[in-house]
């Protein structure tokens, strides 16, 4: 399936030389030659290598905790959603019946407030920051400025909203 044939690969004769020199060539190395396992960390160990120290040497920003976050509220809505889901179909009963259940345990107001906006951040924040992404998909709001107001927007509307829905 992903095997190309030699026509695919070729340049075009109206490249100049130049634009065909800067293709890679990659060099195959027989398997014995390739470092396993132990052997490649002890040889990084050996020559003093650092481990490469991926997220902790970012300064942490908003456009990038957001973008973080925004995937991660997709995971948990994915996840509340699948769990749901899971239980209404091996659910004793009826939803009444563990509505009751579920009174019977007498949660305080404050515990049902906090668990109704824990619910609902994710929604609302995954919710506005998508029209976000949309906007982006038109080509609006890449200006540096632009990015970052409209990332503290939706951060302040996403716990407005959350205490709001939360509040009902």
């Amino acid at each position: 399936i992903f095997a190309m044939s030699r026509t695919m690969l070729r340049v075009p004769t109206t490249c100049s030389l130049a634009a065909t020199q800067t293709m890679a060539t990659m060099k195959p190395i027989a398997a014995a030659e390739a470092l396993q396992g132990q052997e490649f960390w002890s040889k990084n160990k050996r020559l003093a290598r650092p481990m490469s120290p991926h997220l902790t040497i970012y300064k942490p920003q908003l456009t990038s905790m957001l973008s973080i976050s925004h995937r991660i509220t997709g995971c948990i809505q994915s996840g509340i959603l699948s769990g749901a889901a899971l239980g209404v179909l091996i659910m004793p009963g009826n939803f009444p019946s563990v509505l009751a259940e579920l009174q019977q345990l007498h949660l305080g107001p404050a515990t049902i407030f906090t668990m109704k906006f824990l619910l609902s951040v994710p929604v609302t924040y995954h919710f506005f920051n998508g029209f976000r992404h949309l906007a982006w998909d038109m080509g609006m709001g890449f200006q540096i400025s632009d990015l970052y107001k409209s990332g503290w927007f939706v951060c302040g509307l996403t716990i407005i909203s959350a205490l709001a829905l939360a509040s009902l």
